[in-house]
C-alpha cells in the first residue's frame, strides 16, 4: 500500500519559511503537501528583504546565499542572469527577496496570519485571521524575529516615535529641519540611516550603550584560516585570552571571526548557562559589531555621512524624554537633543518573553511552548523539534537562538532547514513502515 500524503503546513513565509519550503518539497518530491501560511502576497521577502530601498545590501557576499547547500553559487548566478553585477559580492537585499520569491512561486500558498496553533489527536490545528481552520500532521514555527519593541518597555503614542521602521511610510510624519534621534546602533540603524539620509532627512544622531557601529566586511573576499578552537576552556575569560592570542597570530578579530564561524555554535554549547549568562552581559554587543558586519560600500557611505556631519553616533542611555509641540527634547549622558523624531532601531527584545507577536504570545500563554536558555529564544531540541509536541511542532530561524547560537543568517537557517526536511522523511519512512 503507497503512503498516505502528509500535509506540512510552515508558519511564515519569509526567507526561513521559504527555505524551509524548498527543502522539505525536494527531500520528499509527491509525498507531502508543503503549505506556507503567510500574509504577504509573495513568498521570501519577508521583512528583511521586502526593502525596496537600492542603499540596503545584503551583508553576506553572494556565493554564501544559495538556496541549495549542494550548489553554492545558485544565487549569484541567478543575480548575474539577471543583469545584478556580482563583482562586489554584496547585492541589493531586495534581490535575495526576489531571488527566494521565484523559486517558490509554485509552492502552496495562503494569505493570512496564523492566530491559533492546537496540537490535537494526530494532528495539528491551525486557526487563520480570515476564521478559517487548517489541518496539517506537523507544522514548522518559521516567523523570523520577533517585531521590535521599545527599549526599557518605553511606549510612545506620539507619531513622531517610530517604533518599527519597516513599516510602510514609517518616516512620513518626520517633520524637515529638525536632527533624527535613532536609538542603536546596529545595522538596523545603519539602513534607517541610508534611508533617511537619501530622502533628505537629518541630520542623524544614533545612540546606543557602547556607541559601536558595525565593523566592514574586507573590500575583497579572502580565504579564512583553519582555526581549531578548544572546546574545553570552561569560561568566558579563559576563551577570551586564547581568542586574543589567535587574533594578534592572524592579524585582527575580523579574520579570527570569519575563521571562527563554523565553530561559534560548538563555543556557546561548551559553555555552563552561567558563563553563558556572563557573555550576553559582558561580551554580546562587541561580539555582534564583529559578526554581523557592513558591506564595504555601505561602510564607505556612512563613513562620508559622519565626516560630513550628516550622521553622528554617541555613546549613552537616553535618560529623559520631554514632548514639545515643536520638537522632542531628549537628554542622552551629558548631550540634551533636540530632534523631530525618534526612531527604534534596537531590534527585538533579547528576552522572548517580552515578544510582541501575537502567536509567540498566545503559544507562551498555553504553554504549547516555552523560552528556551536564557529566554533568547523558544526551547527545542537540537534538530529543531519542539519538546513534547510528539514530533509535530518543529521551529527554523532566529527563534532558536539560546539553543543555537548562529541561527540567524542564511547559510545557518538554511541547514536548519535541511535538518527539518531529512527529519520529516525519517517520520514519513515510519509512517510508511507501519
Amino acid at each position: 500500500m503507497g503512503r498516505a500524503e502528509q500535509v506540512i503546513a510552515i508558519v511564515g513565509g519569509g526567507a526561513s519559511g521559504a527555505l524551509t519550503a524548498l527543502q522539505i518539497r525536494e527531500s520528499a518530491p509527491g509525498l507531502v503537501r508543503v503549505v506556507v501560511i503567510e500574509p504577504r502576497s509573495r513568498l521570501g521577502g519577508g521583512v528583511a528583504y521586502s526593502t525596496g530601498d537600492s542603499h540596503h545590501l545584503l551583508n553576506v557576499r553572494a556565493e554564501r546565499l544559495s538556496a541549495w547547500c549542494d550548489e553554492p553559487t545558485h544565487f549569484a548566478k541567478w543575480a548575474s542572469g539577471r543583469g545584478l553585477s556580482v563583482a562586489s559580492g554584496f547585492l541589493p537585499r531586495s534581490a535575495y527577496g526576489a531571488y527566494l520569491s521565484s523559486l517558490t512561486e509554485d509552492v502552496e500558498h495562503i494569505r493570512a496570519n496564523v492566530v491559533d496553533v492546537s496540537p490535537s489527536g494526530g494532528k495539528v490545528r491551525l486557526g487563520l485571521s480570515t476564521g478559517a481552520r487548517f489541518s496539517a500532521d506537523r507544522v514548522v514555527l518559521a516567523p523570523g524575529a520577533s517585531p521590535t519593541t521599545w527599549p526599557e518597555r518605553a511606549e510612545y503614542g506620539d507619531r513622531r516615535f517610530i517604533r518599527d521602521p519597516w513599516t510602510l511610510g514609517a518616516f512620513r510624519g518626520i517633520r524637515e529641519g529638525l536632527p533624527v534621534l535613532l536609538v542603536g546602533s546596529g545595522l538596523t540603524a545603519v539602513d534607517v540611516s541610508l534611508s533617511l539620509h537619501s530622502a533628505g532627512h537629518g541630520p542623524i544622531v544614533a545612540v546606543s550603550r557602547h556607541g559601536l557601529l558595525p565593523a566592514a566586511h574586507h573590500e575583497q573576499a579572502v580565504k579564512h584560516s583553519e582555526v581549531h578552537p578548544p572546546f574545553d576552556l570552561g569560561s568566558i575569560s579563559e576563551m577570551l585570552a586564547w581568542a586574543r592570542s589567535r587574533a594578534e597570530e592572524l592579524g585582527g578579530w575580523v579574520p579570527l571571526f570569519d575563521a571562527l564561524r563554523p565553530h561559534f555554535d560548538g563555543l556557546w554549547q561548551s559553555l555552563p548557562a552561567s558563563e553563558q549568562e556572563r557573555f550576553l552581559r559582558l561580551v554580546y554587543r562587541h561580539f555582534e559589531v564583529l559578526r554581523h558586519r557592513m558591506a564595504p560600500e555601505v561602510a564607505r557611505h556612512l563613513d562620508d555621512m559622519r565626516r560630513t556631519g550628516a550622521l553622528t553616533v554617541i555613546a549613552g542611555r537616553v535618560a529623559v524624554v520631554r514632548q514639545h509641540r515643536s520638537h522632542i527634547e531628549v537628554q542622552v549622558g551629558r548631550h540634551t537633543l533636540r530632534v523631530g523624531a525618534v526612531v527604534n532601531c534596537t531590534g527585538a527584545s533579547r528576552d522572548i518573553r517580552e515578544t510582541t507577536h501575537p502567536l509567540i504570545r498566545s503559544l507562551l500563554a498555553q504553554r504549547i511552548v516555552k523560552a528556551g536558555p536564557h529566554a533568547l529564544g523558544i526551547d527545542s531540541d537540537r534538530r529543531g523539534c519542539l519538546p513534547g509536541t510528539d514530533s509535530k511542532l518543529w521551529l527554523v530561524g532566529p527563534l532558536r537562538r539560546g539553543v543555537a547560537w548562529e541561527t540567524t543568517a542564511i547559510p545557518e537557517i538554511r541547514d536548519q532547514a535541511r535538518t527539518v526536511a531529512e527529519c520529516s522523511s525519517e517520520l514519513l519512512d515510519r509512517v510508511g513502515a507501519l
